[in-house]
């Protein structure tokens, strides 16, 4: 973590507003992609990052130092979704059990998206939605958030050898289903992205 950083968490920790709101304003918009890619209920997603930073504040004299804030926030936003998933199923009285996330997508989500023709766009959305959501969701985390998979095993709970497999099985799947000349345009677009 940056020492900015660290600063930013310790003087949340310490109970600075004005650093509470920094972290929230920093994070909120990247929290609100994740969470609609997990559930795709806009109002769920808000319920869930407002529910996050209240037991952040409320249990701020309990919390110790973290790594990297940003894995830590999205770490807690799955698990909030999750808890808030099982609650509607529970309420709704369907069945029970573990929810499975549904990682949305969405053409503005994608920084490429606007290099990319209205079929190739198509053809990418279409490839995507072969995938599991786990596969989906996992893909997202490293190429579109820019996460490191020590980081992707954090936030979904998994070791960092399923991650790296859950990656390559969805590129592998990709490269199935794309045609050549869209694989090399995403190429050099991520390329292009990373190199920034």
């Amino acid at each position: 973590m940056t020492l900015l950083a660290a600063s930013l968490w310790n003087d949340f920790l310490a109970g600075s507003k004005q650093a509470f709101e920094r972290i929230f304003l920093a994070h909120y918009d990247d929290l609100f992609r994740y969470g609609m890619r997990l559930t795709g209920d806009e109002e769920v997603v808000k319920d869930c990052i407002q529910n996050l930073f209240q037991r952040l504040w409320q249990r701020r004299k309990a919390l110790g130092a973290v790594e990297e804030i940003r894995p830590y926030l999205f770490t807690a936003l799955r698990y909030h979704i999750t808890d808030e998933m099982r609650a509607q199923k529970r309420r709704s009285a369907l069945q029970t059990g573990y929810p499975e996330l549904a990682a949305e997508h969405s053409p503005e989500d994608f920084l490429i998206a606007q290099q990319l023709t209205t079929e190739q766009q198509a053809q990418l959305l279409a490839a995507l939605n072969q995938l599991s959501n786990r596969h989906r969701e996992a893909l997202y985390l490293k190429f579109f958030d820019g996460f490191a998979y020590d980081r992707i095993a954090t936030i979904m709970d998994l070791n960092q050898q399923s991650v790296r497999n859950l990656v390559h099985q969805a590129i592998k799947r990709m490269r199935q289903v794309l045609p050549t000349s869209l694989l090399l345009l995403l190429h050099g677009i991520f390329l292009e992205i990373f190199l920034q």
